[in-house]
């Protein structure tokens, strides 16, 4: 079998973003497609946030080599401060030197036919520059978000930013593929670099793994006694607010559109915001204290089979930042089988949504139409329609994990093959 050596950052046990998933996916898959895979990653002591269960997924043919490193907020930062300099690209560069020396290790005792590396975070990419340069084979860099922002996100300084561009460009222009994990992404950074080919540049999108839904059954389609509105992951303040859905409820509830008593509204691993008294003081003004839970993290399987009973999911996205991505957690999302309520701007991943015909759009801060949606599915519910305002599962087979692998093991083939 052909060799591929992975770099990334995010490799279970880490838990705590869901890019994860598209790497481990990839390395579950292609050793079908005729490629066995090495990860080179960090030690589990870099990871706050595990779960085993993915762990355990790891198929038993994939080499993981984990590293030492030095995190500059862990190791460096005095009263938790730290040069912003020192955190280029970002705050793992210190896994840097301990990678290369194991990749170069990797190399040299058991050659590789190509080597993929995955962002966030960027230090992925500039180990794999270093090896590429020893190694001389085809390099392929995925891009599961922007390196950076033009115009920058607040807080960027002048240095991180000059520095961003220029490293990004050195990565760029050397990659044999540059994947992007949208569309969108992937013409935004064609755009940036006109001068390289256009075939260089493709998408693969996140997904969703037909193995982990195995042992979930469908859901029912009669109503229960409450529509159970369920949102997986972390909320906060600023992109990720739920208070307008309380608000629009609250509405609701006083023009007789829905009865408060049969709605409930459940948070899983929603983190501290969660737990504010903000957040509690704005369930208490909604008057819906009895019906609001914040339960904790959950496992991944775990919080997929919690996905499953839920009558409508909630997907919140507001920040401008992300009109061009689209979340893994969306395509978990559509693959349950349950209507999707997105809080989202116009972008990639309202097409996504209006593509498969997985549920609602609506512009973030939009309490009139948030206030009507939720009265439609509210009414779908009590007539037990909501399944057939669920995607469309031929148009949701394209984002099948295991049809992903196959795309990129063809490009890895490819690229060998050109080379021979």
């Amino acid at each position: 079998m052909k060799h591929a050596l992975f770099i990334a950052y995010h490799y279970p046990p880490e838990s705590s973003s869901s890019g994860v998933l598209r790497t481990l996916k990839h390395t579950r898959y292609l050793g079908r497609f005729g490629w066995r895979v090495t990860v080179l990653t960090l030690d589990r002591g870099a990871y706050d946030t595990v779960d085993p269960q993915l762990e355990g997924q790891v198929p038993a043919d994939v080499r993981v080599v984990r590293t030492p490193f030095v995190e500059v907020k862990r190791h460096l930062a005095v009263r938790g401060h730290y040069p912003s300099i020192l955190a280029i690209p970002d705050r793992w560069i210190g896994w840097w030197p301990w990678a290369v020396a194991a990749g170069r290790r990797i190399v040299r005792n058991d050659p590789v036919d190509v080597i993929y590396s995955t962002s966030p975070h960027a230090t992925a990419h500039l180990i794999a520059l270093s090896l590429v340069r020893r190694a001389r084979v085809p390099w392929v860099v995925d891009f599961r978000d922007p390196w950076y922002e033009d115009p920058p996100e607040p807080g960027t300084t002048r240095i991180g930013q000059f520095a961003a561009r220029r490293l990004e460009h050195r990565v760029v222009t050397r990659a044999d593929r540059i994947v992007a994990s949208t569309t969108r992404l992937r013409n935004m950074l064609a755009s940036r670099y006109p001068g390289r080919p256009r075939e260089a540049f493709l998408t693969i999108p996140n997904g969703y793994d037909e193995g982990d839904f195995a042992h979930i059954a469908a859901p029912a389609e009669e109503p229960g006694k409450e529509m159970l509105i369920v949102h997986a992951g972390s909320i906060n303040e600023n992109f990720r607010d739920p208070r307008p859905v309380f608000e629009a409820v609250r509405r609701a509830v006083a023009e007789g559109g829905m009865e408060r008593s049969r709605i409930r509204i459940r948070f899983l691993g929603a983190g501290p915001f969660g737990e504010s008294a903000v957040m509690q003081e704005a369930v208490r003004q909604a008057g819906l204290a009895a019906n609001v839970e914040f339960r904790p993290r959950l496992s991944y399987q775990d919080s997929l089979l919690e996905q499953s009973r839920a009558s409508v999911l909630l997907l919140l996205q507001a920040s401008p930042d992300t009109i061009n991505l689209v979340p893994a957690k969306l395509f978990e999302y559509l693959r349950t089988t349950r209507p999707v309520l997105a809080l989202v701007p116009e972008g990639a991943t309202a097409e996504v949504l209006r593509d498969t015909g997985g549920g609602w759009v609506v512009e973030p801060g939009d309490l009139h139409v948030l206030n009507n949606t939720l009265v439609t599915a509210y009414r779908a519910w009590m007539s037990g329609r909501l399944g057939s305002l669920a995607a469309d599962p031929r148009r949701l087979e394209a984002f099948s994990r295991e049809r992903l692998a196959a795309v990129l093991a063809g490009q890895f083939d490819t690229l060998v093959g050109g080379r021979g």
